[in-house]
């Protein structure tokens, strides 16, 4: 069995992969479109020196590296590399792809195919950051000048060299300028997802995000047979804090109960918010016995050492916890009532403690 640290986010990973092969295939289906175009512009007689065999050559070569991709993706393979999606591949592929096509097309169509660095490129807007993406437009300008120049020297007729200099710089300018956009899109994009998946007040996930995230370790556990624990916590009487220090320090005193959360549990653990002053913390790969719950009992001392000075060298705030350990084909409800009931035993045995719910 995995240990903690060698299982961080497997369940994340395993969804990150569903994701990556999605991409893959989107990728995939754009060199088709491409590939057909390309097919067009052989028919109607804008290919030149290469026949119907060299473009199969091509196409086959291009389907090869794809599948290569989906056989890093599938087994898992990808990643042992430093970009697990293989995006940067991915559109390497798509780079060299285009400056063959330019290669072999006819100078009156050669300025479509600026257009189709501009479609590569895009596809890096899923993972990459703004170094990257100026990367790949001098590399792709660089590209597409070496190309005009092997053309030059054996085939000077098939190259104007003012309209191919003018090209080439609007290649230039076109691929830096969308590759602001498209990391201005990435940007947005990761903002977006964190807005939607995390509390606003205390940074922690939100509801709909905890949920999301059981799910997925539900489905890994009965995969694997791994184990997961869930906790909820309950802020003792909290109502007495927004009542004698108002709303403001209440908020205040919520967002250092998070931060306390976050910095007590493993790497590899998640804490959300349930609602209110109800906190939720799922400990991956972890059983707990009943004399011997760590992990929840350094969460409980962390929170009764919690001090609030910009509030009141006076104000404490203690909380009850809930657990329960995931049984194998439980639905999500069933081990959120069993937690719940644990919580609500907590509170009536005196609050400020820890019970373990039925195994």
């Amino acid at each position: 069995m995995p240990s903690p640290a060698g299982r961080k986010h497997i369940g994340q990973d395993n969804h990150e992969q569903v994701l990556r092969l999605r991409r893959a295939f989107l990728a995939f289906q754009g060199y088709v479109l491409i590939a057909v175009g390309a097919m067009l512009s052989y028919y109607f007689g804008f290919a030149r020196d290469i026949g119907i065999l060299g473009f199969a050559t091509i196409f086959f070569a291009l389907l090869a590296a794809n599948l290569v991709v989906f056989v890093l993706l599938h087994t898992g393979l990808n990643r042992r590399f430093a970009d697990p999606s293989l995006t940067l591949f991915q559109l390497l592929i798509g780079i060299i792809f285009c400056t063959v096509l330019v290669y072999y097309t006819k100078s009156p169509l050669r300025g479509i195919d600026i257009l189709l660095y501009l479609l590569v490129l895009m596809f890096g807007v899923f993972r990459l950051r703004l170094i990257y993406f100026i990367i790949l437009s001098i590399l792709s300008t660089f590209l597409y000048a070496a190309t005009i120049a092997l053309l030059y020297h054996f085939h000077p007729a098939h190259v104007d060299i003012r309209l191919e200099a003018i090209r080439t710089a609007t290649l230039l300018l076109a691929t830096t300028w969308v590759s602001f956009i498209f990391n201005y899109i990435a940007n947005l994009r990761r903002k977006i997802w964190r807005i939607a998946s995390h509390d606003e007040l205390t940074g922690l996930y939100n509801r709909r995000e905890i949920f999301r995230i059981l799910a997925r370790e539900k489905a890994l556990s009965q995969r694997s047979g791994l184990p997961f624990s869930l906790c909820i916590l309950d802020l003792d009487d909290f109502k007495a804090v927004n009542d004698t220090y108002g709303h403001l320090d209440g908020d205040y005193a919520l967002k250092e109960f998070a931060r306390t959360l976050k910095e007590n549990i493993r790497s590899e653990d998640y804490a959300g918010r349930y609602g209110g002053e109800e906190f939720i913390v799922i400990f991956v790969n972890y059983n707990f016995k009943d004399h011997q719950k760590p992990s929840a009992c350094r969460l409980l001392e962390a929170i009764r050492n919690l001090r609030f000075p910009d509030i009141s060298d006076n104000l404490r705030i203690t909380a009850s916890i809930g657990m329960a350990v995931y049984r194998p084909q439980e639905s999500i409800d069933s081990l959120l009532a069993r937690a719940d009931q644990a919580l609500y035993q907590a509170k009536l045995k005196g609050k400020n403690q820890i019970v373990c719910g039925e195994k």
